[in-house]
């Protein structure tokens, strides 16, 4: 972290590698020159024993001043001497030309919309604390695990807004080889598709092109369509069909296709995809429900504790 001695040493060891205008170069606004800030060097050097009780202002904007308190904080470690300079030099032109904005807006703007502004921002600031408060609480008090019934409960209730806008496949696919040795015992085993011949299959994985043998996964056509090569746009409905083996040969090989299950167009969405959906779903509706009831709550206590009154 930055501290107040690595400023010091910062500004009074290097002054030979710095041109300090460089550094803390003067803005221009409006075609008038106005030297709007500067550092203390001669304070900075002379004070050896400067420390964070003996706060130092290290540039000024017309009226505003920034201290070393102010930032050392910000800027972390440093990597080597340019960086500190670089580091320190960029925070604290940023925060010369936000002062520079703010007052050049305060000086140029009328001041009905000088009005305007504070309002938005006097109502920004009331959100701000409301918002963080409100969160807070809700992190801290409210319920965050859905269970399985609340799952159900809302997909019975809400069927039409999850249907498929296109179908979804469950399918299993093996590319081997076209020399592979094992070729008719694979087929075989993929075929029948039992306990036994999934973990044979999945020991064998290493002589495969390509495979997919999770019956868990849903997958639209176009996904489907790029992991399996011998798809293409003219033959998804001779094979894209449930229920039905498939062995193609071609040149790069030769394939074991079948889909377990099909879910047409216009069919609910299959639980599991909505699963993560619906929860937040849920989980937002709670939270909705707790602040417009946490917002009541605030307003009656004050008023019981009397620190609310109207006239």
């Amino acid at each position: 972290m930055l501290n107040i001695n690595n400023i010091q040493h910062l500004l009074k060891t290097n002054l030979k590698f710095v041109n300090i205008y460089t550094i803390f170069m003067p803005f221009c606004v409006s075609g008038v020159q106005i030297t709007c800030f500067f550092m203390i060097l001669g304070s900075l050097i002379s004070c050896a024993d400067w420390s964070t009780e003996n706060d130092r202002v290290v540039a000024r904007v017309g009226d505003v001043y920034l201290y070393s308190s102010d930032f050392e904080e910000e800027l972390g470690d440093f990597i080597d001497e340019t960086d500190s300079i670089l580091k320190t030099r960029n925070y604290i032109d940023s925060w010369a030309k936000s002062q520079l904005f703010v007052q050049t807006t305060k000086r140029n703007l009328p001041n009905s919309e000088l009005d305007d502004l504070e309002e938005l921002i006097d109502q920004y600031r009331v959100e701000l604390y409301t918002n963080a408060y409100i969160q807070s609480v809700v992190n801290t008090s409210l319920d965050t695990i859905v269970s399985t019934v609340e799952i159900d409960s809302f997909l019975q209730t809400n069927q039409g807004v999850f249907e498929l806008n296109a179908p979804l496949y469950k399918a299993r696919f093996i590319h081997l080889p076209p020399d592979n040795v094992d070729q008719n015992e694979i087929q075989r085993s993929f075929q029948r598709f039992n306990k036994e011949d999934r973990y044979f299959l999945d020991s064998l994985s290493f002589q495969y092109y390509n495979y997919l043998l999770a019956d868990s996964i849903w997958l639209n056509k176009r996904d489907l369509m790029s992991e399996v090569s011998f798809l293409d746009r003219e033959n998804p409905d001779k094979y894209l069909k449930k229920s039905q083996f498939f062995r193609v040969e071609d040149s790069l090989g030769v394939y074991l296709f079948y889909i377990d299950e099909l879910l047409e167009k216009g069919k609910t969405a299959p639980r599991v995809m909505l699963e993560s959906t619906i929860k937040n779903i849920i989980r937002n509706q709670r939270k909705l429900k707790f602040t417009k009831q946490f917002e009541k709550d605030i307003v009656q206590d004050a008023i019981k504790s009397k620190t609310y009154e109207t006239y």
